[in-house]
């Protein structure tokens, strides 16, 4: 077997592990004409594992070997990332126009997500230790 050949179940079960979690955790979608936001939050320890261990297969799939990775593209984009302590995992994606997102982890271990897509998205997420988080937002 291949090392190609494992990278599909490792998506399938990272994106699972995601709908899951999603489904388990879900703390808020919001939609509307002009887009929509959804934030999965971790409610208690048990959560915030499974979130975790979604955060880094993720990370694994894009092949993050170190705790962060910041991707933009579009116009005026601001990315400010802290991370102290060990385990720390960290994923800022935007496109589009206008965005900003601010992560901020203490403590260890953490695990975000922040996917931005669209106009004039922004985000703020401080977290302190075992926390774990998924936030999506697309505006048009």
């Amino acid at each position: 077997m291949s090392f190609l050949n494992l990278h599909l179940p490792v998506r399938m079960l990272a994106v699972s592990a995601c709908l899951a979690i999603g489904v388990l955790c879900a703390n808020t979608g919001a939609a509307s004409a002009d887009g929509f936001t959804v934030s999965l939050i971790a409610r208690s320890a048990k959560d915030a594992n499974l979130l975790s261990s979604a955060v880094r297969l993720y990370a694994l799939h894009r092949d993050l070997r170190t705790g962060a990775d910041l991707r933009q593209t579009g116009k005026g984009h601001s990315a400010l990332l802290h991370q102290s302590g060990q385990g720390q995992q960290a994923i800022i994606r935007q496109r589009g126009a206008g965005h900003s997102a601010k992560v901020s982890q203490r403590g260890d271990p953490n695990a975000q997500v922040i996917l931005q897509f669209g106009r004039g998205a922004r985000a703020d997420i401080v977290q302190s230790g075992g926390e774990s988080g998924l936030l999506v937002q697309f505006r048009r």
